[in-house]
């Protein structure tokens, strides 16, 4: 103002008051977001971090240990701020029906700036419905049975390695991820994956995506331009995976064009995204989305389940007797082609059991600008994302019955309790669920399967493991060890 006055600048003059105004306007709408939620229980924000010093109490991958910490303070609903210029949110520790419901979109703030060509990033609605159709057929339960030889001869690869790994092999976690990525790969684009690529290099461009999506979930829009290296290390990551996957998608296409009139679908994922009428960078970001939803999250459960069975010999010997106990791999009478027996229902349920307590992506996130929602009698007002935290769901205890103890026949039809997969929802709910909640099912119970029938897991005290959280939750190592039977 005073420069103005004394330039006799009029027009810097009059905006002076306009500038120091925009900051008490921001504090305004701040302290209004406060009052719109401050109804709800929930830790004191402070006005420009918010609740980021509870999120991060337990460290940048413990985001989910300070969530559980705070539903174990403020109860079943608890409203959160983060940093200045992002939604607020609420966390339940409940599946709401609220969440089912179409109105209800995914909160997508991160996914929709580096994946916006894909089903994680585009809008819901008709765009997101005909992307699903085209990549449905394939991953439904009939699809992936039909395909899964797959998975089995893909986790015989692993088995056959461990089986000559000697005593102080350290490379299971490792070994872990690459078949959690080549068993995913192999099934969605079948013989032209290559099964014997190195993998080192693809696996760190993928948790660099990982991580950056994880960052600008949490944190408010104008933080990713404030951090120029992230954003150079991403997009570097991003031509990398794209270039691993568009050589696939261009090998298909040279192999099996879609103009010609004798090609026929081949059944996986590839043919499907193939023809579908999308661009190639449509195509290639499709295929990259499914892979990083479901790499690490698959190869994390397995893990978690192998350190449970690990400490639990009881759980080990019945599902062994059960697998001994379901039909032996045999002939199709009509063709008379080789197939695999039904999955084992008890070790499936090994695998929800691990999904309650560990769940990979600890929490999924819906909004809707339209309306008010209502939960336990208290109203959430339009804009506010609404979240459900697995992990907290999972070890509630008005929901599951001694919730913190490792218990498969929970899932079982003969247990009184009988609990199923929709009470906690580890591949989501609504529209926007999982799209390949089934194949990551049998991917686990298969690997899981061929693990148990070659092996004992025997538990290993002297490693330290510590979790990076990203997307999903990824352990440094797992504190198990194979014995062969």
């Amino acid at each position: 103002m005073w420069s103005g006055i004394s330039r006799q600048a009029w027009p810097l003059l009059l905006a002076a008051p306009v500038i120091a105004a925009l900051p008490l306007l921001l504090v305004r709408r701040r302290l209004a977001e406060f009052r719109s939620l401050r109804h709800l229980p929930g830790p004191k924000p402070s006005l420009f971090l918010g609740n980021m010093e509870e999120l991060l109490a337990y460290g940048h991958g413990g985001r989910h240990e300070a969530l559980q910490a705070l539903h174990e303070e403020y109860g079943p609903l608890v409203r959160i701020h983060l940093a200045w210029g992002s939604a607020a949110f609420v966390s339940l520790s409940y599946v709401s029906p609220n969440l089912h419901k179409k109105d209800l979109d995914s909160h997508r703030r991160a996914d929709r700036t580096v994946l916006a060509r894909s089903l994680m990033g585009v809008e819901g609605g008709d765009l997101h419905r005909t992307h699903r159709q085209v990549l449905s057929p394939p991953l439904t339960s009939r699809g992936v049975a039909e395909r899964s030889y797959v998975l089995t001869d893909v986790a015989g690869r692993y088995v056959d390695r461990w089986k000559h790994a000697d005593e102080g092999y350290d490379g299971l976690q490792a070994d872990l991820r690459d078949w959690s990525v080549n068993c995913l790969s192999a099934f969605l684009f079948g013989e032209d994956w290559d099964l014997g690529a190195d993998l080192h290099a693809y696996h760190h461009a993928l948790g660099a995506i990982e991580e950056e999506v994880s960052f600008r979930a949490f944190h408010p829009f104008f933080v990713r331009w404030i951090f120029p290296r992230r954003r150079l290390r991403v997009r570097a990551a991003y031509r990398q995976v794209a270039g691993v996957l568009g050589a696939v998608l261009r090998g298909r296409e040279q192999r099996a064009p879609a103009e010609c009139p004798a090609h026929r679908p081949s059944g996986d994922l590839l043919g499907q995204v193939a023809g579908a009428p999308w661009s190639h960078e449509d195509r290639v970001e499709e295929m990259m989305s499914l892979v990083l939803g479901g790499a690490d999250p698959m190869s994390y459960v397995l893990s978690q389940a192998l350190v449970m069975l690990s400490q639990d010999e009881h759980v080990q010997e019945k599902a062994r007797k059960s697998i001994e106990a379901t039909a032996p791999y045999g002939t199709d009478s009509a063709d008379g082609t080789e197939v695999d027996p039904s999955p084992d229902p008890y070790v499936r349920s090994i695998v929800y059991e691990t999904l309650r307590l560990f769940p990979p992506v600890p929490f999924s996130a819906k909004f809707t600008d339209e309306r008010a929602v209502e939960e336990r009698g208290m109203s959430i007002p339009p804009g506010t994302v609404i979240m459900w935290m697995k992990s907290a769901v999972g070890k509630n205890p008005d929901l599951f019955r001694d919730a913190e103890r490792f218990n498969p026949d929970r899932f079982s039809t003969d247990d009184e309790e009988h609990a199923t997969i929709n009470t906690f929802l580890p591949f989501g709910a609504g529209p926007r669920h999982c799209v390949g909640n089934r194949l990551a099912e049998q991917q686990c119970v298969v690997m899981l399967t061929e693990i148990l029938k070659n092996f004992i897991v025997v538990p290993v005290d002297d490693i330290e493991v510590t979790f990076h959280s990203t997307i999903s939750v990824v352990p440094s190592a797992v504190p198990v060890r194979l014995v062969s039977r």
